[in-house]
């Protein structure tokens, strides 16, 4: 039997002004398909940011997804061909979608260059075509302009950097820890708990993190990693839901 080995699926320019899903959501989703096909088991699902500027034509934030996907190297061109029709089917009218796979040990330093470059400055679909030529990943425009590669191939990028964007989903569980949540039982979850404070003083198993219900653990080191402080006697998520994050759903 082949070992499955992990994939990262990006994908970006799905939505519209006023039209629903965003991109995060549409990607958390698409896992979900995925899986009731079992054509994949989903690990996590990360948002990144990429550069806000004028000249980008950008939905609201310029935030493409990741999918990070166990499954059969073989698979791969299926699971692309089965993620590119269900994205067509559900993105919006006048978007301009695109999809990129690759397997993260073969993701090439090219390729989290560009996407760095994606984060901080302008760059263009013709650039990504480039970029995305003669290495092992699969780069794909599903509709309008195509503009959507240049988000979906620097989400693989930094997702294989594995030091930028938060987690929206981190294998099935991190929209049923409610408001208040043991330090023991992220970790049991896989997620490894960062104290903010100068000190960086280690969260002892029996604390108790206050989260807003919205937890949201940044990529760092390639792990989930949930950056929390402590105040006033209180452990809290230091990253909070705000106007910026409703896009994510």
């Amino acid at each position: 039997m082949e070992s499955p080995v992990q994939l990262l699926l990006g994908v970006d320019d799905t939505d519209v002004i006023g039209q629903k899903p965003g991109t995060g959501r549409l990607a958390r989703d698409l896992g979900t398909y995925l899986q009731r096909l079992e054509l994949a088991r989903v690990v996590g699902v990360v948002r990144h940011q990429l550069l806000v500027d004028p000249r980008i034509p950008y939905t609201s934030h310029n935030s493409p997804a990741c999918l990070m996907v166990m499954a059969a190297a073989s698979a791969a061109q299926e699971i692309f061909d089965m993620a590119g029709g269900y994205i067509v089917t559900r993105c919006a009218p006048g978007s301009d979608p695109g999809l990129c796979l690759a397997e993260q040990e073969k993701v090439g330093a090219g390729v989290v260059r560009f996407a760095q470059r994606a984060s901080s400055e302008v760059v263009s679909k013709f650039e990504a075509t480039a970029v995305a030529r003669g290495r092992q990943l699969i780069l794909g425009e599903l509709g309008g302009t195509g503009d959507g590669i240049i988000g979906a191939l620097a989400a693989v990028g930094l997702t294989a950097a594995g030091n930028a964007g938060r987690f929206l989903e981190w294998r099935g569980g991190l929209r049923d820890l409610g408001e208040r949540v043991a330090a023991a039982e992220l970790r049991r979850r896989g997620i490894e708990i960062l104290c903010i404070a100068r000190d960086g003083e280690v969260v002892p198993s029996n604390a108790v993190i206050t989260t807003g219900d919205w937890v949201r653990p940044r990529l760092l080191l390639g792990r989930p990693v949930l950056l929390v402080e402590h105040t006033d006697g209180e452990w809290r998520c230091f990253d909070r839901k705000s106007v910026h994050a409703e896009g994510e759903a």
